[in-house]
């Protein structure tokens, strides 16, 4: 959801603190949910870069590195037609244990109009995958085919509204 000008995502799941952090931190265990190769500096000023879908490459810059329940990174799209260079928004993750689990809370800032539409749907998309993967489900597959397609889409859907 969009709230104040953020995407913000909130959800319980059914597995311990530590666990859900390293569903961030570990190349093999982030590709499981979100994208397909990946490379992970998981350190405050290190890099990342994972390939979500052929030939798109989303990179930035882990800013807060808490385990096992705070991150921070600053994010970005390697291919300028998202209009979202690398570094130029960011993402804050916190984990907290509850009775049941962990309550995830993810808010990316700094992402602008359509790109903020484009962004919800995809967090909301790759949560859903995490979810899957953590209580040893098969997530779906990734939506293929071009995102710009899906920010047509999404573009006027809000025109609409």
């Amino acid at each position: 959801m969009i709230r104040d000008g953020n995407v913000v995502h909130e959800l319980e799941l059914p597995r311990p603190v530590g666990e859900v952090f390293e569903m961030f931190i570990d190349p093999a265990r982030l590709v499981s949910w979100i994208g397909i190769s990946a490379e992970l500096e998981p350190k405050p000023g290190g890099r990342f870069r994972f390939e979500v879908q052929p030939g798109q490459f989303c990179e930035g810059r882990y800013q807060v590195v808490e385990p096992p329940g705070r991150l921070v990174f600053t994010w970005g799209w390697t291919d300028p037609w998202f209009g979202l260079p690398p570094g130029s928004s960011r993402v804050e993750v916190e984990l907290t244990e509850v009775p049941h689990g962990t309550r995830l809370l993810l808010v990316h800032r700094d992402l602008p109009g359509v790109v903020q539409r484009l962004h919800d749907d995809g967090w909301s998309t790759f949560l859903d995958r995490l979810a899957a993967v953590l209580t040893g489900a098969t997530p779906e597959a990734y939506p293929p085919g071009d995102p710009r397609e899906r920010q047509r889409q999404l573009a006027a859907e809000g025109d609409e509204s």
